[in-house]
């Protein structure tokens, strides 16, 4: 892969550019000012200005409209792309701002209110709001399905808890799933079919996740942490219990599903039985296989260096042959002040081949997990990793430490990328077609082109 700086610094508010949906648009928000490029020539297509300074920006899904809102103030308006003199203002007045989302339709917007009080929906056309009463206040984004059909709520009522699902069209109570095998709802997942609902209870004594199916009405698994785990003994000799369910993660294709627990392991069941085909445990230590790749991190100085500055510093990525391999774990003071220390990436692939974990305790460290022959590609960076990103379209991924350089993974290599002048990079967001990257620093961002393919 070549990559070409193909903009000068772009100023933004915090990460707020964003291509849209159907690739076409660069939106860009920078303090009162709303800017929209044309993606092919960047060339300035409209530009609004906003009441206060964007917070918040989002494109709708059909690539027609683009919201902005001040959270602090609770003030929103959406922009037409195609019809420039249209605008739609709204300020939430007492209720407040928690957040504020699109509706798969585009023909709506969802605003959360302060302390979830409530769920509001806003009609584009007639300006009509409808209300969802009684969100679990835990609960502070919104869960549509993959197909855009339904919106899934946790409403909780004299402290039970319960989901609601609403049609998106109608915005009416499609049907209530009355959860008496869990103690709490402490999550919710959409399959990517949307045929299929997962529900975890996290923290009780007994955590579990059901499985409801859209299409029967009724619940077709439940997975307990433990008891399900006790399997694998005779498979596996390091073994240990997930402890708790943390969060889940669909493969694309919904085949499997990926459960992380509190105790740095990770559960993957399949879609028919649902019971575990493998398990990863986040062990400090990196052991002989000889299928398994160790790339780290290496600085070679250079001569124009000094103790001031790093600048001409060249930073590469060696894979190392020598085993066993400690893993650096995370500065004391760090770990605790983390309350539970969590999985902050747990991303599958496009394909669906490879699962990239990072996990809080492991800060400068992450696993990619080839789940098809069971075994792992490792990181071992020097700086904390803060993001991941794969790429949409085929399997590539970009690693970013909050340096002056990115990572780049494929199934054959690994290699370090100087970022353009030097600009530190916390985070990046392909282009639909997987040939643009924005890549976002400190209140700037700038779009790389991809010449090559793979």
């Amino acid at each position: 892969m070549s990559l070409e700086v193909e903009t000068d610094l772009i100023r933004i508010n915090n990460q707020l550019c964003d291509f849209s949906k159907d690739g076409k648009f660069v939106a860009i928000a920078y303090q009162t000012n709303l800017t929209i490029k044309n993606n092919k020539r960047l060339n300035t297509i409209h530009s609004f200005v906003f009441p206060d300074i964007i917070e918040y920006l989002e494109w709708s899904r059909n690539s027609e409209y683009i919201l902005c809102a001040n959270i602090r103030k609770a003030i929103i308006q959406v922009y037409s792309i195609y019809y420039p003199e249209w605008k739609y203002k709204l300020v939430e007045g007492s209720a407040g701002l928690e957040s504020v989302s699109w509706s798969p339709d585009s023909k709506y917007f969802l605003t959360l209110s302060d302390f979830n009080i409530q769920i509001s929906v806003w009609s584009l056309e007639n300006q009509n709001v409808i209300h969802i009463q009684n969100v679990k206040s835990s609960f502070n984004k919104l869960y549509f399905s993959p197909n855009g059909s339904n919106l899934t709520v946790v409403v909780s009522m004299e402290g039970e808890d319960n989901i609601e699902i609403y049609k998106t069209d109608t915005w009416k109570l499609s049907k209530k799933l009355i959860c008496g095998r869990l103690n709490s709802i402490d999550g919710i997942s959409w399959s990517p079919n949307s045929e299929l609902l997962g529900i975890w209870s996290s923290f009780t004594d007994a955590p579990k996740l059901i499985i409801y199916s859209c299409i029967l009405e009724k619940d077709i698994a439940v997975f307990y942490p433990v008891q399900n785990i006790n399997s694998l003994q005779l498979e596996y000799t390091s073994y240990k219990d997930l402890k708790g369910i943390e969060s889940i993660t669909w493969m694309p294709s919904g085949q499997l599903l990926a459960i992380a627990g509190f105790n740095e392991m990770i559960v993957l069941l399949n879609h028919v039985t649902w019971k575990p085909l493998l398990q990863l445990y986040l062990e400090p230590i990196i052991k002989e296989n000889y299928l398994n790749k160790v790339y780290e991190e290496r600085v070679i100085q250079s001569k124009l260096s000094n103790k001031s500055t790093n600048l001409y510093d060249k930073h590469i990525l060696e894979e190392k042959s020598e085993r066993p391999v400690n893993i650096r774990i995370g500065c004391k003071n760090v770990i605790e002040r983390l309350s539970i220390a969590k999985f902050d990436i747990l991303k599958f692939s496009s394909c669906g081949q490879y699962l990239a974990v990072k996990h809080q305790l492991y800060p400068t460290t992450l696993w990619i997990w080839n789940i098809v022959e069971d075994y792992f590609d490792y990181l071992l960076l020097e700086n904390t990793i803060t993001a991941a990103r794969w790429n949409p379209t085929r399997t590539q991924l970009l690693v970013f430490c909050e340096c002056a350089h990115m990572f780049e993974w494929t199934p054959r290599s690994a290699r370090c990328i100087p970022t353009p002048r030097n600009i530190t990079v916390l985070d990046a967001r392909w282009h639909p077609q997987g040939n643009l990257l924005l890549l976002y620093g400190y209140n700037k961002a700038i779009i790389y082109q991809i010449e090559s393919k793979l």
